[in-house]
């Protein structure tokens, strides 16, 4: 999903152009390092939002970058407190720092930036791909928000701490029965997180087996239809 898609034109615009400036790179490479490290993180949001952990993470952190407001600050790409939320997303999202490495090595490969820039500019970049979560699932969420109820000494401090909290304790009531509750938030979040398009066969293996296993099997798809071709 392009930026312009998740956050607006005019503000994706200046994302680029301050990460540019941030990194000391051009904004084409400062767009080819966002256009190579989202679909990463639009990835892992959805595969979060398929475990009641998951959701329940994704609507923690969108509630905490949404009340932060950093994409309208002008310094995202050099605010600490950015960066220290964003390592926490980047733990949420990938689960060890050798995979943030792994992500930085693999879109250096593809955009010509040097890893280590990337490396260091990815928790900013974690704080973006939820921004745009929390901006696009906003509608879906507001009215399940809507229904928690004040917890009192219980509260963690905002209406989605406290909506994480209930799914992690499994609880709910009503129409947003413990049972009822996932998959309410997941059908708000689901459709923020960007599912990936491409067959429902390939989802589930790349998901179960990993990615290599997904790719022998595109390949593999490929070629059968080449031969089918030829035919």
């Amino acid at each position: 999903m392009q930026m312009q898609d998740r956050l607006g034109h005019t503000q994706a615009g200046s994302l680029v152009d301050q990460m540019a400036s941030a990194c000391g790179i051009t904004p084409a490479q400062a767009d080819a390092v966002m256009r190579a490290v989202m679909p990463e993180f639009d990835w892992h949001m959805h595969t979060a939002a398929l475990s009641r952990g998951g959701i329940a993470d994704l609507v923690e952190a969108a509630g905490s970058v949404h009340r932060a407001d950093h994409l309208t600050s002008d310094r995202l790409f050099v605010d600490e407190p950015a960066r220290k939320e964003g390592k926490a997303i980047l733990a949420r999202l990938l689960g060890t720092k050798s995979a943030s490495r792994t992500l930085a090595a693999r879109a250096a490969r593809q955009c010509g930036v040097d890893a280590g820039q990337i490396a260091s500019i990815l928790p900013h970049l974690a704080v973006v791909a939820i921004a745009g979560l929390a901006l696009r699932s906003n509608a879906g969420l507001a009215e399940i928000l809507a229904q928690v109820p004040p917890l009192g000494r219980l509260s963690r401090g905002s209406a989605h701490a406290d909506l994480a909290g209930i799914l992690r304790r499994r609880c709910g009531a009503g129409a947003y029965s413990p049972r009822a509750l996932p998959p309410a938030v997941r059908r708000a979040i689901a459709p923020a997180a960007a599912r990936p398009s491409r067959s429902i066969l390939v989802w589930y293996v790349r998901f179960i087996v990993g990615r290599g296993a997904a790719r022998l099997l595109r390949s593999m798809v490929l070629r059968s239809r080449g031969a089918s071709a030829g035919h």
